[in-house]
């Protein structure tokens, strides 16, 4: 698996939602996620198995840090489910709506239970009621301007290496306890062709420090079973990836101003033929079958590895067929023959060709010389009309050509 999988790729990643949840990357055009779509099954209620005894420590813990997380400054920078049901009473989330958590779902159901585990949180604070929980107003948000995403990125480790299986958010934070503290880990993923989201073995880890970081930056060697993990700073990460982008848009856009430059050679060749000249016998094959986002260029490519010699592609893209005019008399035959019996690949399709024969080929020869004398009146009719608008005043030169004067032909390949 490369980590320039184009062709599927999509920015989506995981963090500490469970079971496939996606979150945003540390990037400038992060996608953001509901905390909405961790939400289980309406029926919150116990099953009537759980059985009624006092949690242990490590579960309440966990139960601890996994609403911690929710209301951290991380997961309320993009949770647009969260930030707006902290609008709607002073910040305060009933438990029923927390129950529809996922991660803290699994982790227990007990309402009681989830209470008592945020009596020692300095972030959470609980209702009278008991009903209710919010972030305290002791810990109000920090501003999430362009400092802070700086702030963020510049404490954040890029790290690759990890089995493309076989790995959990649960397992990537066993592996970091001894790095802590970090805010978040996020898991790079990208989408097959079977829309299937997949673990690309990368991840981002968000320090809850600079000085985190750092320490974790320093040391020579971390490996991850016997494979020695590549870490490289978030903000350099980003920055070559964003190198990448500007050069396959740089290469995308000289392959499309060369593939225009040959289309409008063909066309002035073309144009440029005498109609009195004679088009060779024997070099016509026609091709059906093509995709209709095929172009001219698609169908050089493919007669290309046959070192087909083209004196002209005449082709629309959109249309299923074409005619393929090589140069010189009876070059068709011996370029099909290097083929698998007329079958040839354009554009990832295979394509039916054959050599016009007779009645069919003196019929397409006759309206391929009709059009190419239309066209060279149409270009000498523009050319004629460019002369007409010189200035008033000026004087042709003595010894330019007359305006009707067919100008000297280009050379024609044929």
């Amino acid at each position: 698996m490369t980590e320039n999988e184009t062709k599927e790729e999509t920015n989506v990643v995981d963090d500490d939602h469970s079971n496939g949840d996606t979150a945003a990357e540390v990037s400038n055009d992060a996608p953001t996620v509901d905390a909405k779509d961790e939400k289980t099954e309406e029926d919150t209620k116990a099953n009537g198995t759980d059985v009624a005894e006092e949690p242990s420590e490590e579960l309440l813990a966990k139960i601890k840090a996994q609403v911690e997380y929710y209301f951290g400054n991380v997961n309320m920078q993009r949770d647009k489910f969260l930030i707006e049901q902290t609008k709607l009473e002073e910040g305060w989330i009933p438990m029923t709506i927390m129950l529809n958590f996922k991660m803290l779902a699994a982790l227990s159901k007990d309402v009681n239970v989830i209470l008592k585990a945020l009596e020692t949180s300095d972030l959470m604070e609980i209702s009278e009621d008991k009903k209710k929980i919010r972030r305290s107003p002791k810990h109000p948000l920090p501003e999430y301007n362009e400092g802070y995403r700086k702030a963020q990125e510049a404490r954040t480790v890029y790290v690759k290496g990890f089995p493309l299986t076989d790995i959990t958010i649960e397992t990537l934070k066993i592996f970091f306890k001894p790095y802590k503290p970090f805010e978040t880990i996020v898991m790079r993923k990208y989408q097959d062709k079977d829309k299937v989201f997949k673990f690309k073995g990368s991840i981002f880890v968000q320090f809850e420090s600079l000085e985190g970081a750092q320490a974790f930056m320093n040391i020579e060697c971390i490996k991850y079973d016997d494979t020695e993990l590549i870490r490289k700073w978030a903000a350099d990460y980003n920055a070559s990836k964003v190198l990448e982008k500007e050069e396959r848009r740089k290469k995308k856009a000289e392959k499309t101003k060369k593939s225009t430059e040959e289309t409008k050679d063909d066309d002035e060749t073309e144009v440029s033929t005498g109609t009195d000249s004679k088009l060779p016998k024997g070099s016509i094959i026609y091709f059906s079958g093509v995709s209709k986002t095929c172009t001219r260029e698609d169908v050089k490519e493919s007669l290309d590895k046959y070192d087909a010699d083209i004196a002209y592609i005449d082709f629309q893209r959109g249309h299923t067929e074409g005619w393929v005019r090589l140069q010189g008399e009876n070059a068709a035959k011996p370029l099909l023959e290097k083929t698998n019996e007329g079958k040839v690949v354009i554009q990832e399709t295979e394509v039916t060709c054959k050599v016009l024969e007779g009645e069919e080929e003196d019929k397409y020869l006759t309206k391929a010389m009709e059009d190419m004398a239309a066209s060279k009146s149409k270009y000498n009719k523009a050319k004629r009309g460019g002369k007409k608008g010189r200035a008033r005043g000026t004087k042709k030169r003595g010894n330019s050509p007359s305006h009707d004067t067919v100008p000297a032909k280009k050379r024609v390949v044929e």
